[in-house]
């Protein structure tokens, strides 16, 4: 199970709290460093053992296709249009199946998952 997670700038500030509240440890980019860019949101998640919560599919171009060493495992959300409850939701249930190790891309049809390069 991840437990320790850094959320993307674009992430909703009322999932973050939802996922506080049951007990995940969440740092969010909005409130600590907003405005950074994609390259150091991974090394930040890295340097903090955290596994990155998003929206935006570069993170997946910068580790697969651009050698950016990836943190403890992507979750790459597909919900449009966000609606937070269902976000909270589907992200709890995520969190429980994935484990490190992996760039998830999570729709409300389900999970697939890539095995991230070994470090």
């Amino acid at each position: 199970m991840i437990s320790k997670l850094l959320a993307d700038e674009n992430f909703p500030l009322p999932v973050i709290k939802g996922l506080i509240d049951a007990d995940y440890d969440v740092l969010s980019i909005a409130e600590i460093s907003p405005g950074i860019n994609d390259r150091a949101v991974l090394s930040l998640a890295r340097e903090t053992g955290r596994s990155l919560l998003t929206f935006d599919v570069d993170f997946g171009d910068l580790v697969f296709f651009h050698g950016i060493e990836p943190p403890e495992a992507i979750l790459y959300f597909r919900l449009h249009p966000i609606i937070v409850e269902e976000l909270l939701a589907i992200s709890l249930c995520a969190l429980n199946e994935i484990q490190s190790g992996y760039f998830a891309v999570i729709q409300r049809e389900g999970i697939r998952l890539r095995k991230l390069k070994e470090k």
